[in-house]
């Protein structure tokens, strides 16, 4: 994780650190663009430029997996994938040899320069394997991909290791693959093992908890369906007040797929970051007039596969279509003076059960439309804004303008969905506005940013670290 702890410790090892040759971004995998998608980033330590195919073979090795099993193969539409080929000066990573949770030496000690101080035997654990110097990976990720959702590091080790944390870091083992996607579970979705790792990393999680009660758990949804129940993580304390989902879960075991519980919390997690409804028109940032014609509204939609998008067209207080793309609006379809035409986006997919997944996620464009001698004008609202700093400490700050007098609410929500910040709705008239967030009492890790616009819904991740 990224912590005070891990911002010294990588100072007193600069013997060990070199500043990374950074030969560019590569895309990998783009289906639109930056703001409109989860931005997965894949970045190398420990491998110099004769080793610079054998990165870029083992990432496409990498996602090539990922994006193959579910929930993520659902949703790839939904990312962007690149590659930041960053060349260290030695080959190889740091293993000191001075892990307590084996007998060492486990593997051939060895000290490499690296750009981001990658090493085994992190707290003890041999094949807890980190890059330490966070402060050098923000650096170059802000120089090269600000713009980032997650980050994966790629250790040149065949030695067995992972970790997750604010970014993943995973070692070119053969089981390098599902080692990814279990830190990737991790990383990006805030899940926890499904192994017993101590009592210093029990904790409720979307997949972890204290509660045994079947009918109030986390995961009370799934009781009984695809082998999901309450089981303890062993049978003598601690570990037997802690209790998982399933008993072979990639949260747990190689080779095994994601339980239904944490493939509704990766996909949960995916809505949150990401909004289907990818374009429409007419345009919000104009006013459109049509004379004597009808009007068509369309939209354009990132789909999932198998597609498990409904929409749904209401004029007024009456729904007039549902599941097309395009509605052709006329006249004699409305009252006199404004008429308000919204679109609903919901995504009906079964592997979700979500008490707040139809609250949370559903995604709506609303336009003003009123009939008048000359034809139809529409009316949409529009809003420009930006936040930072990301990563932030103690203070977010948002500045943001709107187009339209606009009912706008703002919260911050944990990975989870748990609401930790929300400003009631309140009309807002045209113009600019400043909003700043107090974040001192988040803890370090990945939260969300939502900005409701009347019936919009604008997701945003952002870090907190102190």
């Amino acid at each position: 994780m990224k912590n005070k702890l891990l911002i010294l410790f990588s100072l007193t090892q600069l013997v060990l650190i070199a500043q990374p040759t950074v030969f560019g971004v590569d895309t990998l995998w783009k289906t639109g663009p930056l703001n409109k998608r989860i931005n997965l980033v894949i970045m190398g330590d420990g491998f110099t430029t004769s080793d610079t195919a054998n990165f870029n073979t083992q990432v496409n090795n990498l996602t090539n997996y990922l994006f193959s099993i579910s929930p993520f193969d659902n949703y790839k539409n939904y990312f962007n994938i690149f590659r930041i080929n960053s060349v260290s000066p030695g080959s190889g990573i740091t293993h000191e040899g001075n892990a307590t949770d084996v007998t060492e030496p486990a593997s051939p000690v060895q000290f490499v320069t690296t750009s981001f101080n990658t090493k085994f035997d992190n707290y003890g654990i041999h094949r807890l394997i980190y890059s330490m110097n966070s402060v050098r990976v923000y650096s170059v990720m802000a120089t090269h991909f600000p713009n980032y959702d997650q980050l994966v590091i790629l250790g040149n080790s065949t030695e067995y290791g992972g970790a997750g944390g604010d970014y993943a870091v995973c070692s070119i083992h053969p089981s390098s693959k599902e080692i990814f996607a279990h830190e990737m579970g991790h990383s990006f979705a805030g899940l926890a093992d499904e192994y017993w790792a101590g009592a210093s990393y029990a904790a409720e999680k979307p997949n972890m908890t204290a509660n045994s009660n079947t009918i109030n758990t986390t995961w009370y949804q799934w009781i009984g369906d695809n082998g999901i129940n309450v089981y303890p993580y062993g049978s003598t304390a601690p570990a037997n007040a802690w209790f998982r989902p399933h008993q072979n879960c990639k949260m747990q075991f190689l080779n095994k797929p994601f339980c239904s519980v944490c493939k509704q919390t990766i996909i949960e997690t995916i809505h949150s970051l990401t909004n289907p409804i990818d374009s429409y028109s007419p345009s919000s940032a104009t006013t459109v007039s049509v004379t004597n014609a009808n009007q068509v509204f369309k939209t354009t939609l990132l789909l999932p596969t198998p597609n498990t998008l409904k929409t749904t067209w209401q004029l007024n207080s009456n729904i007039v279509a549902n599941n097309i793309d395009t509605l052709l609006v006329t006249p004699s379809m409305l009252a006199s003076g404004n008429n308000t035409l919204t679109l609903t986006v919901i995504d009906t997919t079964q592997l979700t059960r979500d008490d707040y997944h139809i609250a949370l996620h559903a995604y709506n464009v609303v336009w003003t439309v009123m009939a008048n001698v000359a034809g139809i004008e529409t009316i949409t609202p529009n809003i420009e804004y930006s936040f930072f700093p990301n990563p932030a400490a103690d203070n977010l700050h948002l500045n943001y303008t709107i187009q339209e007098q606009s009912d706008v609410a703002i919260s911050v929500t944990d990975m989870n969905g748990k609401v930790l910040y929300e400003s009631k709705q309140k009309k807002q008239n045209v113009g600019s506005y400043k909003t700043d967030i107090n974040t001192s009492e988040l803890a370090e890790g990945y939260y969300v940013l939502t900005i409701k616009l009347n019936k919009q819904v604008i997701n945003n991740k952002f870090i907190i670290s102190k």
